[in-house]
């Protein structure tokens, strides 16, 4: 938050801007660090009780009491970097679904319950994006009984720190008692420059996974199942880069829409 010399530091949000990204300077209680203030940036989540939850790109949610504000704004979502056409996130979350598909799923509204057989987060949880068609809470009740007759744990796949992401729904999560277990980073950047470094540098391309691409993949207990999963989607490609006795890397390929 930038406060010039001569500004005055003012608070113009309101818990009717819940929803929205903000920009807070808070007072920090002695103590706390040797910095008078503190900024957080994110979306707010919620207002309640004199208490402001405001959720970081992180995922991470922030508990702020409303007494200790000092400054805070609205601010802009942060533009896309635009070489070319920007996919929003929903766009991205589909292709990547489609890329990495479950043995079972089922729609639940708009939100896809997925499983398979416990292999990988992401093949067994639900991608929630859109309305279930019922209010949370007891869209919740169904997932964990979907989940729980199968003998899996019910998981929800969320993503933060983007226009058109779910802060609001992790927040929804976390009142609820759901607990982050793992994050991920999704990167996003242009072919052309990739295309571009691709000659010589000896990456082997193949349709089918073989027996040195799993070894360096190196999870416990593959099965039918895993391998249904990692050869799932619309144009995969297995790349390898030979080494002396093991592949030095691998990577797995999807090719899907734009």
């Amino acid at each position: 938050m930038e406060i010039s010399a001569a500004g005055r530091l003012e608070v113009r949000i309101t818990a009717a801007d819940v929803g929205k990204r903000v920009s807070v300077r808070r007072l920090n209680e002695a103590g706390d660090t040797a910095e008078k203030f503190t900024d957080t940036v994110g979306v707010l989540t919620s207002w309640d009780n004199g208490v402001l939850v405001i959720t970081r790109k992180s995922g991470e949610g922030v508990h702020i009491p409303e007494s200790s504000l000092v400054a805070g704004k609205i601010v802009p979502s942060a533009p896309a970097r635009r070489r070319g056409p920007a996919a929003s996130y929903e766009e991205l979350a589909r292709v990547a679904a489609r890329a990495w598909r479950p043995v079972e799923s089922e729609r639940l509204g708009e939100w896809e319950l997925r499983a398979a057989s416990g292999f990988t987060r992401r093949a067994n949880s639900v991608l929630p994006l859109g309305d279930p068609g019922m209010p949370l809470d007891a869209a919740l009740t169904a997932v964990r009984r979907w989940y729980g007759e199968r003998g899996l744990p019910a998981y929800v796949q969320t993503a933060t720190g983007a226009e058109g992401t779910q802060e609001m729904l992790c927040a929804e999560l976390e009142r609820r008692g759901w607990e982050r277990e793992v994050t991920a980073e999704l990167w996003t950047g242009g072919l052309a420059p990739v295309a571009d470094r691709a000659e010589g540098a000896g990456v082997v391309l193949s349709r089918e996974v073989d027996g040195a691409w799993l070894s360096r993949y190196g999870r416990k207990g593959l099965s039918d199942v895993a391998l249904r999963v990692l050869g799932s989607g619309p144009s995969v490609w297995f790349a390898t880069v030979p080494g002396a006795d093991a592949p030095a890397a691998i990577g797995r390929c999807v090719v899907d829409g734009r």
